[in-house]
């Protein structure tokens, strides 16, 4: 059995201060909603099952591939922010998921859960998420019990009983045994190899990998992202959420259609004039998806009128999403 080792939420809080990432927990519903819609998507019924302090919003660089959106862990949040030779380990004593007790094998004994539970309505035909999962439990505990695990598992037509949309090519669920070094490891980062992560304490991570799950158009869907320790309750793992990358692409039906007379896009040379309603304030997150649905390019709003430069976009179809505005996306072309 390791050793039982504690982080102190002081020393947490320093680690986060001087990293390149920082995060924030306490997080409202609304906040959560907002960071998970990305095109063609809306998000209701926002649930948490976890400790306070084991979720929370990250931003900022870092040697992950994701820059920006929600990371669940078994432990602290803020104890992700650090270099490889910090600790991330907390002990919460709680239960962890029975989903994931049935699935991650191992006995079934998993601890310390964090849930994010919601329900969405898909414009299109499919579903896509980017995520990355990350862990203490690398390098020296990969083939052991302590087999930490992670899982989206999605319920709703065509998915009786619920499916795990976040499983790797062969339906092999994402957990320390299952990728690292020796397995699967086009999917995998040894932050500990030379030179060794800076911003990230996990010792290793995945790829920014994505689920994918095929959908009908407007019908409605259950989503729990879950992730738990194996075995024991230290050496901490976490899930980060890509923000506003769960989608639903507009290549298929109905969002693409979409329109809003008080929002309006034109190209002028390489930047991209939005006129929005005179109440548009500033600091309005804008999002711009190529038409596949992938995030392309992000911006701030100035205010009813903003200028974007959009240059590095290739020619091509490309839609504008201001997440939480209450405004339809909307298309403009990159010529």
């Amino acid at each position: 059995m390791k050793r039982l080792y504690t982080l102190l939420a002081g020393t947490a809080t320093v680690l986060a201060a001087n990293a390149q990432i920082s995060i924030t927990d306490s997080l409202t519903v609304g906040t959560i909603a907002t960071l998970l819609e990305g095109i063609g998507v809306t998000v209701t019924n926002v649930q948490v099952n976890c400790p306070e302090r084991a979720m929370g919003h990250f931003n900022g660089s870092s040697e992950l591939a994701i820059a920006q959106g929600l990371v669940l862990t078994s432990g602290i949040a803020d104890s992700v922010a650090g270099p490889v030779g910090a600790f991330a380990s907390f002990g919460w004593g709680n239960p962890g998921d029975p989903d994931l007790d049935m699935d991650a094998g191992n006995g079934g004994l998993t601890l310390d859960g964090c849930a994010l539970e919601f329900d969405c309505v898909p414009q299109g035909d499919t579903l896509l998420f980017n995520f990355s999962f990350g862990s203490e439990e690398y390098q020296e505990f990969v083939g052991s019990s302590f087999n930490d695990a992670f899982a989206i598992y999605l319920s709703g037509p065509g998915y009786t009983p619920r499916v795990n949309v976040a499983a790797i090519p062969g339906g092999t669920i994402v957990a320390i045994n299952n990728v690292n070094d020796g397995t699967n490891s086009a999917y995998y980062h040894n932050n500990e190899t030379a030179p060794s992560g800076q911003f990230v304490a996990y010792d290793g991570f995945t790829t920014n990998l994505t689920a994918f799950a095929v959908v009908q158009p407007g019908q409605s869907y259950h989503f729990k992202v879950v992730i738990a320790d194996m075995a024991d309750m230290v050496f901490d793992s976490g899930v980060f959420l890509e923000a506003f990358s769960f989608r639903s692409p507009l290549f298929t039906t109905g969002v693409d259609g979409a329109t809003d007379e008080r929002f309006k896009l034109a190209m002028q040379g390489d930047e991209l004039l939005l006129s929005g309603p005179a109440g548009l304030g500033a600091g309005q997150p804008v999002l711009v998806h190529d038409m596949g649905g992938s995030l392309v390019f992000q911006g701030l709003t100035t205010g009813p009128r903003t200028t974007l430069a959009v240059g590095g976009l290739k020619q091509g179809l490309y839609v504008v999403h201001l997440p939480g505005s209450g405004l339809a996306p909307q298309r403009f072309v990159r010529e």
